[in-house]
């Protein structure tokens, strides 16, 4: 809890950095392809995420945020006989991975904000609440913890007008592994809006 504590006063302080800085509000659906030992877990792609972040300009080029948001993924696996604790059970399994960031970001613009495109690049880093389960039958495991967490990102802003923009993002988040979960990685697909203010 220390942990969390200490990641949004660092992140409230980040937001509120350059009184006449301009704000950004950027709203995403999120899509995910599992890599490394998540794909190893679950296969499929997500189609259940999305993410918030609060920004704030600290000159037209660089800005600075907090970043939460949720994803997760499934996957029904074929009857079989898998172990469990003390045995072996013979059933249809169904895995399940939910992730929820909470992450200070920082960005780079390429283009100032009223070229056509904005391509940018940047970097979230803070934690991850996970929860992964596994169902068997009537019988259920699950392991849950916090895990540090970084996501290098790029993407590109689309302005509608001076103050809404499409935003489409890719990132590559890993949550390092920890005492009670896995290393887990994933590939985000991001679309949404980006507003200014």
């Amino acid at each position: 809890m220390k942990l969390v504590k200490s990641l949004l006063i660092v992140a409230l302080t980040l937001v509120s950095i350059g009184v006449s800085a301009q704000n950004k509000t950027n709203a995403y659906y999120g899509m995910a392809l599992p890599m490394g030992d998540t794909k190893d877990y679950i296969n499929p792609a997500s189609f259940r995420g999305g993410n918030i972040e609060f920004e704030k300009l600290v000159n037209p080029s660089v800005g600075v945020g907090f970043l939460v948001g949720w994803n997760t993924f499934y996957e029904a696996m074929d009857r079989d006989t898998y172990p469990i604790e003390n045995g072996a059970i013979t059933s249809k399994q169904y895995r399940y991975l939910n992730a929820i960031p909470i992450q200070a970001t920082g960005k780079y613009y390429f283009a100032s904000d009223d070229a056509v495109i904005r391509p940018f690049v940047g970097l979230a880093a803070g934690t991850y609440y996970m929860e992964r389960r596994v169902d068997n039958g009537l019988f259920s495991t699950s392991d849950k913890g916090w895990t540090w967490s970084l996501a290098p990102k790029a993407g590109i802003l689309v302005p509608f007008n001076y103050r809404t923009s499409l935003a489409i993002s890719l990132d590559y988040s890993t949550s390092f592994k920890s005492s009670d979960l896995p290393q887990q990685n994933w590939l985000g697909i991001n679309v949404g809006f980006s507003w200014d203010y």
